[in-house]
């Protein structure tokens, strides 16, 4: 579809004589050979790709400011823009390279992009930023794109299309290497497995049409089976939006409605590893639900749980007791499944046990257990290198072994937190966890508080139900002073999964948001609460320690603070403070205050 033109730099006057602009560089491979073999054919070779992709570029929002016979240089305001009019004139150029029948030339390009600062010299621009782009595209892939690091911080996760990490290259007359990534279709690893071969590793979950025991419906009515059956159909449908699990569709299940199959035989006729069941027992205006979780292997009973409510609205009860169906499940089947893995050798795991057994080690830093996780993510990524929560998971141990004050080295943390979170977005765009994840280092490492929010917002259309886009999501409104958007979604989040092994994180998130707004004595109850669930996180003592100083218990804030600096002993109040994720320097200023107040170092 043709995008409307967007006015680039040179289309106003721009008196400045140095700006920052994103320039694409475009070069025909082998052009000179061409031209020695064939000039006449050649040169209408060219004429005609330019007569293809002029309007491509203009229609993108792109100035070409330079012709160098071969090759373009064009102008862009946006680096978005850049790169999809990029991909879209190679595109063009494949397409009419693929369609000449004539014996002429077919001209392949080579293209790169890089955002840099440019003398203005009239119409056209010079200097350092024009020098690096020029070599960059020396190195790009032949049809295929090259950008370097400064143009992927603002295009991933906006650009449909698989990225490759090229690493850091020498250009030609360029003293400093750059990091450059292909972006483009062809640039998967060869070694990629199936898409379905982490499916076929998953747990499988079969939700049996629950017994609705009732004599009389709520209406007074012969009793039906309309409410139990919409429960189920909820149920289902929020389950199904988690990727860690394999849910088996309802038209598979209705033929053991009003009945209680055996597990063994749910497990032979549906290969599934666990069956929910349930019971609706309703009497005027109450209505109950029994659930019970079975390991169909087994045959043992995982989770059993009750559920009541009024029946004032049924469609609102419906899903009230749906969600706290699904709230309770996926924690239980997470935990199960740990379980399992726990009794297998370490060197039999695959991915998606590396998976389980990292995250139980993630946020324990008892004893160093916390270090055991990464290796157990690196590992799943060898197994299965197209398995992106694990590249998000990885990306997070290295952005909380910087935040934790434990990194050995904080600029290669951050290059790998940066670059695995890339590539997790790359492998899989819809995947909640890993936009969960990703979005939140965008937000508290990186500052780019834009792309964290959309990516959370593709984890929330993705999975609505997901308590970790609820829960990291609010950090980052906490971060740019929409308080009461952020205490909204954190709430959302420990509704969705109040039992979940982490809700130490989610406790923490509330205290951030109340000590974001200035409600100093709610952010001591919520980082009370973290601090018991998990004793040595070191994010949420450092707002416990700041939230009691604000709210005058400096005796307590001493002490928090003292438990911190057992644990980070390198803490430094001001320095930290500054570096802060909170977007307003006012608020990073208070917050250094009232760490100096707990009795932390300046």
């Amino acid at each position: 579809m043709a995008r409307k033109r967007r006015p680039a730099n040179g289309d106003k006057k721009d008196d400045s004589s140095r700006r920052l602009v994103v320039v694409v560089a475009f070069d025909v491979v082998n052009f000179s050979a061409l031209v020695e073999a064939d000039e006449e054919r050649a040169l209408a070779a060219w004429r005609t790709l330019r007569r293809a992709i002029d309007p491509v570029i203009v229609l993108g929002g792109g100035r070409i400011f330079k012709s160098l016979g071969d090759g373009l240089l064009v102008e862009f305001n946006s680096a978005v823009d850049a790169a999809r009019t990029a991909l879209d004139a190679q595109a063009a150029a494949g397409k009419l390279a693929a369609g000449e029948g004539d014996g002429g030339p077919r001209l392949e390009m080579r293209c790169a992009i890089h955002m840099g600062h440019v003398t203005v010299e009239g119409t056209d621009l010079l200097g350092d930023g024009i020098n690096v782009v020029s070599r960059l595209q020396e190195h790009a892939p032949i049809a295929g794109v090259l950008v370097s690091a400064t143009v992927m911080d603002l295009i991933s996760g906006r650009i449909d299309q698989p990225i490759e990490d090229m690493g850091l290259i020498k250009l030609r007359n360029i003293s400093r290497p750059v990091q450059a990534y292909a972006v483009g279709p062809g640039k998967r690893p060869a070694t990629a497995p199936p898409v379905d071969s982490f499916q076929r590793r998953r747990p499988s979950i079969a939700v049996l049409p629950f017994i609705d025991s009732a004599s009389v419906d709520l209406s007074g009515d012969a009793a039906g089976s309309w409410f139990s059956d919409g429960l189920v159909e909820d149920i289902i449908a929020a389950l199904s939006c988690l990727p860690e699990l394999i849910v088996i569709s309802r038209t598979s299940v209705l033929r053991w409605r009003g009945g209680m199959p055996a597990p063994d035989e749910i497990r032979r006729e549906l290969n599934v590893r666990y069956m929910l069941t349930g019971r609706v027992r309703r009497d005027g205006g109450k209505v109950r639900l029994s659930a019970e979780l079975c390991d169909c292997e087994n045959g043992a009973a995982v989770w059993s749980d009750r559920f009541a409510g009024e029946a004032a609205d049924l469609f609102e009860l419906q899903d009230e007791l749906s969600a706290k169906v699904v709230a309770t499940i996926a924690p239980q089947v997470r935990a199960s499944e740990l379980r399992r893995v726990q009794r297998k050798h370490p060197e039999s795991l695959d991915a998606y046990e590396c998976v389980l057994r990292g995250l139980d080690f993630l946020y324990r830093f008892e004893d160093g257990k916390s270090e055991q996780a990464l290796p157990l993510f690196e590992r799943a990524i060898k197994l299965d290198p197209g398995y992106a929560t694990a590249y998000a998971l990885a990306a997070t141990c290295y952005a909380e072994r910087f935040y934790q004050g434990e990194s050995p080295d904080p600029v290669g943390d951050n290059h790998e937190a940066e670059r695995l979170g890339r590539l997790a977005l790359t492998i899989d765009r819809f995947d909640p966890l890993a936009l969960s994840l990703v979005g939140h280092i965008r937000s508290w490492l990186f500052r780019d508080y834009d792309q964290a929010i959309e990516l959370f917002d593709r984890a929330l259309a993705a999975n609505p139900s997901s308590a970790i886009a609820w829960v990291r999501s609010s950090a980052t409104f906490s971060y740019i002073g929409e308080t009461r958007e952020a205490r909204r979604r954190a709430d959302i989040g420990l509704r969705l999964s109040p039992y979940d092994s982490h809700v130490f994180f989610a406790y923490g998130t509330v205290g951030v948001a109340s000590y974001a707004a200035g409600d100093y004595e709610d952010a001591v109850l919520w980082a009370r609460r973290s601090r018991t669930a998990n004793p040595r996180f070191v994010a949420n003592l450092r707002f416990l320690a700041a939230s009691l100083a604000a709210s005058g218990q400096l005796e307590e804030a001493r002490e928090a603070g003292q438990a911190l600096l057992q644990l980070n002993p390198t803490f430094r109040a001001r320095a930290f403070a500054d570096g802060h994720a909170f977007k307003d320097p006012g608020q990073r200023r208070q917050f250094g205050d009232h760490l100096v107040l707990a009795g932390l170092p300046e």
